[in-house]
C-alpha cells in the first residue's frame, strides 16, 4: 500500500523540482588548489560563527564555489556556483568570506526573482549597478559582523555604488576582471 502513495508523491516531487528554485541547505561543495580549499573552508566557519543569517544564505543560494582566474557567480548553473580567484581568497579572512556573502547574495537575487516568478530571470534582477548595490550593502553589513578590519570597511564603502560594473556586463567585460 505504502508503494502505490510513495511513488504518486515521487512523481509530484519530481515534476514540481522541473519548475522551482534550486534549494540547497549544506555547506557548498568546495573545488580547487589546497590552500584556496582551506581559505574558503576558514571562510565559510568564519561565518557560520559569526553571522548565521549570512552563512544561511550562503548554504541556500551557493552549491558550489570554485577556484577561477576572476570572481563572479554564476547562480543559473546547477549548482549555483561562485566562481573565486585565488586573489580574493587569500586577500584575508574576514574579506573572503564577505566576498561570498556578496555573491550569495546575487544568487539570492536570481532564485528569489525565478521562486516567484518563474521562467527566465532579467539579468537586471541579479546583475548590473541596482544589484551590485544591494550585494554590496549586505557585504557591508556582514563585514561589521564577522570583525573585518576598518580598512577593509572603508574600502567596501567606496564600492557601494557600485560603478565597478556595468548594468550590461559583456564577456569581454568579465574577462577584464582583475578580483
Amino acid at each position: 500500500m505504502h508503494r502505490f502513495v510513495c511513488i504518486p508523491a515521487l512523481l509530484l516531487a519530481l515534476a514540481v523540482s522541473q519548475f522551482c528554485d534550486f534549494a540547497h541547505a549544506s555547506e557548498p561543495e568546495i573545488v580547487g588548489s589546497e590552500r584556496f580549499s582551506k581559505q574558503v573552508r576558514q571562510a565559510l566557519l568564519l561565518l557560520k560563527a559569526r553571522d548565521a543569517s549570512a552563512y544561511e544564505i550562503v548554504t541556500a543560494y551557493i552549491g558550489r564555489i570554485q577556484e577561477g582566474e576572476r570572481s563572479g557567480m554564476w547562480a543559473y548553473r546547477t549548482p549555483p556556483t561562485y566562481e573565486m580567484s585565488y586573489t580574493t581568497a587569500s586577500y584575508s579572512l574576514t574579506w573572503a568570506a564577505a566576498t561570498i556573502a556578496h555573491d550569495s547574495f546575487h544568487s539570492k537575487l536570481y532564485h528569489d526573482y525565478r521562486k516567484a516568478h518563474g521562467g527566465p530571470v532579467p539579468d537586471a534582477v541579479w546583475t548590473g549597478t541596482a544589484a551590485e548595490q544591494q550585494c554590496m550593502k549586505h557585504q557591508l553589513a556582514v563585514m561589521k559582523r564577522i570583525g573585518a578590519t576598518q580598512w577593509e570597511i572603508d574600502y567596501a564603502m567606496k564600492q557601494m555604488g557600485g560603478h565597478y560594473t556595468k548594468d550590461r556586463e559583456t564577456w569581454d567585460d568579465y574577462k577584464k576582471r582583475k578580483w
